[in-house]
């Protein structure tokens, strides 16, 4: 149910009323272009004051100017826009990543990359990505960026410095923490293909906490219709290679052949009304025929043609929806200090997150199991397409509530020891929904609307950091830290409501057991039919004596009494009693971290971190960086050392029942087990452990001039036992008996089956470049940056479990290259002008038939513009546009399944968007 905005409209346009009526004041005036001021990070180093050029690791900084130079209500677009090592691809057909999107950083998933706010760790989004390498990270989209004052962006990995996951490297959000003025947005927005609308209101102010402390309040509301850049569900229905220039009819039997004279897939109907139906390839219904008896059936008939189109050579049939869901979303943060002296201070953040969404699965089109004709008790057949007459496609929503509270003291004892003890505790759940489906087991008495389920994530930490500078004779003190944490998580799977997940009479064949054996007779197992001289037949209310039916006859093959039905809501069948739970454990992890300049111009770094985990076991990691400054204008930095990665209570307990399309176009059940569980075991599964990982660094920075500035930083990362999704294994009928056997609802549907395991040794390696150059000049100033990355993987090592494609793909789906070119120039009468080129390298994909085919799409660029107003020191408008050049990815030619039109890719495929923006800023 669509949730109501009312009290956020309200609250907003309150908000805007009291700002408007506030006196206008003179603010800041930025500086000039040239004034370089360098970056203090918090990230990448325990020493204060380290500037981002400073540090042994590469660092980014993005401040607010840049933040806001994306046009997204969603923060993973703002970061992916302006860190080219960090990659999202839009999934409107795949479970919960619909709503919640995982991305990599420099080729790697999101679960390897440690995610901070204030420094401080992000719990994980409740979604387990059940595709690909099975992410299970945080979900940045929860962080409002109004709220942020900056991000940083460590490229490097940090397990020595702050635990499991900072495998790829570390990203800190840093909440605004003004006590005083405050900023409103309001923005709207529109795609040119579609049509489709965003609107978003975004405000932030702070207040004095009595004279010694601050509260600073962000929050944001969003809105997006959905779009759809799907094509028709085109389905070949070549039979033998090709149809003639026009689909012949032959007239005797009315209904279509194909090239050779052949007729079409034909199914015989029993009964009074015996006829002939001849369906496409896809299963739609094409044409009746008469049988002996001279008879249509006149109800079959209004379904006739109604959804497919026959075209020359395949059929056009309803638009498949591919794009982004629609969604509307209340975000925001609150972040607070208080200093009770010179030397301590109080703080804490929380936030609350409540996102609404939808989207589509597969179409199911008639013809498919889902849709196939039942007997009912009393002999009379029931339709689904009386239901559903063109077929359906189910619709999938999620409700995605996420909230976190932080807080802590700070100070500094006597004896020159800085501390921080701090507590945390992180919530996220996704509440699932289903409708314009069905359970197709329940026959007629299905519902169409379902709750199949939730998902929720728990985690709870306590953190306790030291740090002293010593002098011990060097060129500057050494600086020496070292902390504890003990941490809580768990992973909850929730029932859904009974009729998601039930297994209805007609799951399997002959339910009401209308074909009676010798066997039953003998026994006496005659429920269905009483009475003296009952024999061995089929035997189905009002059909007895037309010469089908009786004593001493066997029900025909193709009777609707033998449509075995899939269990659960279609789409995503529920999760049963026996598929929940909530699996806990706890972790404890001390550090210690040394830092020190031995000379003027050679900073070194070392750092060790040991944790143990109550259900794998425990890991000792350990860094070394150091930073060579050769001269004013070069310094080289390089780093290396070992980091890990346990796997999470969501990839060790999850179990996933979906539907997916096969390589035929038709919908089969996948599912998904614990690799500890028995499920898993015939298949070959082992319970799951940590992923470790070898990586060092090399880079070099450079400021040649005051108004330029280099990084240029080469990386390499080796991961073992790295955790995947394994391959699908098909489900034959033998194993098919031993999910029986273990008591796995709808065990009889389930086609496929995949796991976790640990399976794959791999070799990611790359380049980032970033060069900034800022300059004055008569008709203002003048900021032109580039940041490119160019990123490989290999897989060194695969296992058992994953096959030829999913191989292919991991190497080779992210594109080759990322390059971001942005020029900004301000006149003096306070206009800026915002020109970025968003340049993506080719990239491949692999589908795995009978051999692997593989696919190549080429590069592609997209440009972004702005134009900001500054009216005065108040008011602000900003007209512009994403990919303004309506440039789209290759078209998808590989899988050409089910209306897809664009690969999954990493560079957007929505089309051009413009927007128009105002703001209100007051001091």
């Amino acid at each position: 149910m669509k949730k109501s905005n009312g009290p956020a409209w309200l609250a907003i346009t309150t908000g805007a009323l009291g700002i408007a009526a506030l006196p206008t004041t003179a603010s800041a005036q930025q500086a000039g272009a040239n004034e370089q001021v360098e970056e203090i990070v918090t990230i990448g180093t325990r020493r204060a004051g380290r500037t981002a050029l400073d540090t042994a690791v590469p660092i980014d900084v993005f401040g607010q100017e840049d933040l806001d130079s994306v046009s997204s209500s969603d923060l993973i677009d703002v970061v992916r826009t302006l860190v080219p090592s960090f990659n999202v691809s839009r999934e409107p057909i795949n479970d919960g990543a619909t709503f919640v999107r995982p991305p990599t950083l420099r080729g790697l998933d999101s679960d390897k990359t440690l995610v901070l706010v204030n420094g401080k760790r992000r719990h994980r989004a409740a979604l387990v990505r059940l595709g690909g390498f099975g992410a299970h990270g945080p979900d940045l989209a929860t962080i409002p960026s109004i709220s942020l004052k900056s991000v940083e962006v460590l490229r490097d990995g940090a397990s020595a410095l702050y635990g499991s996951d900072a495998i790829a490297g570390v990203m800190n959000f840093n909440l605004k923490d003004a006590a005083e003025g405050g900023e409103l947005q309001v923005q709207y927005g529109e795609y040119s293909e579609g049509g489709e609308q965003d609107h978003r209101v975004g405000l932030n102010f702070g207040l004095p906490l009595g004279q010694k402390g601050f509260v600073n309040i962000s929050a944001e509301w969003s809105e997006a219709e959905g779009t759809s850049r799907g094509g028709l569900y085109d389905i070949s229905i070549r039979q033998s290679g090709q149809l003639p220039s026009e689909a012949r009819l032959n007239n005797a039997v009315q209904t279509i052949v194909d090239i050779n004279g052949d007729p079409l897939r034909t199914e015989q109907r029993y009964g009074p009304d015996a006829h002939t139906e001849v369906y496409a390839a896809d299963g739609t219904l094409i044409t009746i025929t008469n049988d002996s008896d001279g008879i249509y059936d006149d109800r079959d008939t209004r379904y006739a043609d109604n959804w497919c189109n026959i075209e020359v050579g395949y059929l056009e049939c309803k638009e498949q929806i591919w794009g982004m869901p629609r969604a509307d979303a209340i975000r925001s943060f609150v972040n607070a200090g208080y200093d009770l002296s010179s030397t301590t201070q109080l703080y804490g953040w929380f936030n609350y997150s409540d996102s609404d969404s939808d989207g589509s699965f597969f179409h199911r089109r008639p013809g498919v199991s889902q849709l196939l004709l039942i007997r009912q008790p009393d002999g009379e057949i029931w339709d689904p397409r009386d239901k559903y007459p063109s077929g359906f496609t189910p619709r999938f929503g999620g409700n995605v509530i996420d909230y976190s509270f932080t807080g802590g003291i700070r100070g500094e004892w006597g004896n020159g020891f800085n501390y921080d003890f701090s507590g945390r505790s992180g919530h996220s759940e996704i509440i699932y929904r289903m409708w314009n489906t069905m359970n197709p087991s329940m026959g007629p008495g299905t519902p169409t609307r379902f709750h199949p389920g939730d998902l929720v994530t728990e985690e709870n930490a306590l953190n306790a950091d030291f740090s002293k500078a010593f002098d011990i004779g060097l060129a500057n003190e050494m600086n020496f830290a070292f902390g504890f944490e003990f941490r809580e998580e768990s992973y909850e799977l929730v029932e859904g409501d009974e009729p998601s997940y039930r297994v209805g009479p007609y799951a399997a064949q002959d339910p009401w057991n209308f074909e009676i054996t010798a066997a039953e007779v003998t026994a006496g197992d005659n429920d269905n039919w009483l009475g003296a001289g009952l024999v061995a037949g089929c035997y189905i209310p009002g059909l007895e004596g037309t010469g089908f039916f009786g004593p001493g006859t066997s029900c025909p093959a193709g009777d609707p009494i033998y449509s075995a039905k899939p269990v659960g809501s279609n789409g995503f069948p529920g999760y049963p009693p026996s598929f929940t739970g909530k699996y806990e454990r706890d972790s404890w992890a001390a550090y210690a971290d040394f830092e020190t300049d031995l000379t003027d111009s050679f900073l070194v770094n070392a750092a060790f971190r040991y944790e143990d985990f109550s259900d794998f076991g425990d890991n000792f990691s350990w860094k070394l960086a150091a930073r060579w400054r050769i001269s004013e204008a070069f310094t080289v930095r390089a780093s290396a050392g070992t980091g890990f990665r346990a796997p999470t209570p969501g990839q060790i307990s999850t179990v996933n029942v979906s539907t997916r399309i096969a390589s035929d176009g038709t919908p089969v059940a996948e599912g998904i087990f614990p690799p500890d569980s028995p499920v898993s075991a015939i298949f070959g599964a082992q319970p799951l452990k940590d992923e470790t990982s070898t990586q060092y660094t090399l880079g070099l920075t450079s400021t040649p001039t005051e108004n330029l500035t280099l990084t240029l930083d080469y990386y390499f990362i080796e991961l073992e036992d790295r955790i995947v999704l394994s391959s699908d294994y098909v489900v034959t009928p033998e194993i098919a008996a031993q999910l029986e056997a273990l008591g796995v609802p709808g065990a009889n549907t389930i086609a496929q089956v995949s796991f976790f395991a640990n399976d794959v040794t791999s070799e990611t390696s790359g380049v980032d470049l970033v060069a900034t150059y800022s300059t004055d000049w008569s008709a203002g100033s003048t900021t032109i940056s580039a940041s490119a990355n160019w990123n490989d993987t290999k897989i060194t090592q695969a296992g058992q479990f994953l096959d030829a494609e999913d191989v292919f793909n991991a190497e080779n789906f992210d594109p080759s290259y990322r390059l971001n070119l942005t020029a900004r120039h301000t006149w003096a009468n306070n206009i800026t002008f915002t020109l970025r080129g968003n340049f993506y390298g080719d990239h491949e994909q692999g589908s795995l038939g009978d051999t692997l085919a593989t696919e190549k799409y080429g590069a592609l660029s997209q440009w972004d513009t702005d134009l900001t107003w500054d009216i005065n020191d108040k008011y602000r408008v900003t007209i512009g546009g994403n990919n303004i050049l309506d440039e789209y990815p290759d078209r998808d030619t590989l899988v050409a399944c089910c209306g897809q039109i664009y690969v999954d890719s990493r560079a957007d495929w929505m089309g051009a968007y413009y927007y128009l923006r105002g703001t209100i800023n007051w001091d």
